[in-house]
């Protein structure tokens, strides 16, 4: 059966919106139940490396605000927290902007996976999207503000790039860059997107000029967003600690691991061809430096973190690039 682009985003826009509220309305958080306050938040998300996160922490506040000014009566939810100092109000916050963007991701790939480069069956389209959705919703136990709406940035990254690599306009390539400041505002892991657009530059040119050129862009691109923002701080922190070790030896981090290993041979056994696999890998090996400190500094037992490579891994397994001079 032949299913339209309007028929796949509005399924996957539902799909997204059932599974998440399933989530926050029938299950207690247990893992990030302490930031469900909003001093608690402002605490946490306002030192180290949280600090610079700026983007999605107004959004939260901006909810938050909203939702004051609201008269709510927030028993009618029947929340049920394992902290006695949760607040209601931060918890469906949470729950307005995850959606929202997840929302948005869900009906975004299946715009992505709609374009001529991408080697699928309408079934494919839609298996592919609802594994995403379920990843996505999935790795919430870990609650926090920024992954979602990273992940939409990252796609949104995905699809101008596919269509800068059509006509290499500088445009077009103002366009990817914008995208990546406003990512990088977001979270850090924006310079995933310097990762595929290396993966798709790479693939299709060579390492040439054609190549290292936009790359040469969109690195100066985040840099300057990167190391502005800590300038704007007057702090300079990249992490939080060093968690190697306790990566490695720690049981729930050990099982974390393991989910990152599935992840990534799922996304091996769904490539289309051999040069998708490539994709696959090429894209890994420039994302070693972003590998290289979820493993110093990040839990690997909050899954979240592989999902944004899990997300595009997903894309190139289905994608068609031809390689060209």
């Amino acid at each position: 059966m032949k299913i339209n682009l309007l028929s796949k985003i509005l399924f996957s826009a539902f799909l997204a919106f059932t599974l998440s509220t399933f989530l926050y309305f029938s299950f207690g958080n247990i893992y990030s139940s302490k930031i469900l306050n909003y001093q608690e938040f402002t605490a946490q998300f306002s030192a180290g490396i949280y600090q610079y996160r700026i983007l999605s922490s107004y959004l939260l506040f901006g909810v938050y605000d909203i939702l004051s000014a609201v008269p709510i009566d927030y028993e009618i939810y029947r929340f049920k927290f394992f902290s006695s100092a949760a607040e209601p109000q931060m918890y469906l916050a949470f729950y307005i902007l995850n959606t929202t963007f997840l929302v948005l991701c869900s009906s975004l790939m299946a715009f992505v996976l709609n374009g001529k480069q991408f080697i699928t069956t309408d079934a494919e389209q839609i298996l592919l999207i609802s594994t995403a959705v379920f990843a996505m919703v999935f790795s919430q136990f870990a609650l926090v503000p920024y992954d979602i709406s990273s992940y939409f940035f990252l796609l949104l990254f995905f699809l101008f790039f596919l269509k800068y690599l059509e006509t290499r306009s500088t445009l077009r390539l103002m366009i990817v860059a914008l995208i990546m400041n406003i990512s990088t505002l977001n979270r850090e892991t924006s310079a995933l997107s310097i990762s595929l657009a290396g993966t798709l530059l790479f693939s299709k040119y060579g390492f040439s000029k054609k190549s290292i050129q936009p790359l040469l862009v969109l690195a100066v691109t985040f840099v300057a967003v990167y190391v502005g923002m800590r300038l704007f701080q007057q702090s300079f922190s990249t992490n939080d600690g060093n968690l190697l070790i306790k990566n490695f030896s720690d049981p729930k981090n050990l099982l974390g691991i393991l989910c990152w290993l599935v992840f990534f041979v799922f996304t091996l056994l769904i490539a289309k061809d051999k040069k998708a696999v490539r994709h696959i890998l090429l894209f890994h090996i420039l994302s070693v430096p972003y590998i290289v400190m979820c493993l110093y500094s990040g839990i690997l037992y909050e899954i979240r973190l592989y999902v944004p490579l899990f997300l595009t891994s997903l894309l190139l397994a289905r994608l068609e690039l031809t390689k060209t001079q």
